[in-house]
């Protein structure tokens, strides 16, 4: 795994990233389909995945692979807007207030979606959840 490889996949798999696996070379894998939340990428270029069926298993580029699932929240991110949202401390629509305060209170998923998402939040934040 080249150093730019390795780059370009934390890039793409950011924690908090919804993603549904395709398919994993392993014979304790979830079934295809299964989706879930990315913790991050090793330095080995894993993708590290909380699979919603309570799997841990990594997905090992380029054996394995997964695909990211656009507009689909992780339940943290929802969580963490709504304790926000319940504080009072801001308008809702104030991303930059909204994330210096999930990071005070260590909502670390909420910040990092905040940068490439604003406008699924804006959407959230008018509708709610659909």
């Amino acid at each position: 795994m080249t150093d730019k490889r390795l780059q370009s996949l934390r890039d793409v798999y950011r924690p908090g990233v919804r993603v549904e696996l395709i398919r994993m070379d392993d014979p304790q894998a979830p079934p295809p389909g299964t989706r879930g939340t990315v913790r991050g990428v090793d330095d080995v270029g894993s993708v590290l995945v909380d699979w919603d069926n309570g799997s841990g298993l990594n997905v090992a580029y380029p054996r394995d692979r997964c695909r990211i699932l656009v507009g689909e929240w992780s339940p943290r991110v929802r969580e963490q807007i709504r304790a926000i949202r319940a504080t009072g401390e801001t308008n809702m629509f104030d991303v930059p207030a909204v994330q210096a305060i999930a990071n005070r209170e260590g909502y670390h998923d909420l910040v990092l979606y905040l940068v490439d998402h604003k406008r699924a939040y804006a959407d959230f934040i008018l509708r709610g959840d659909r």
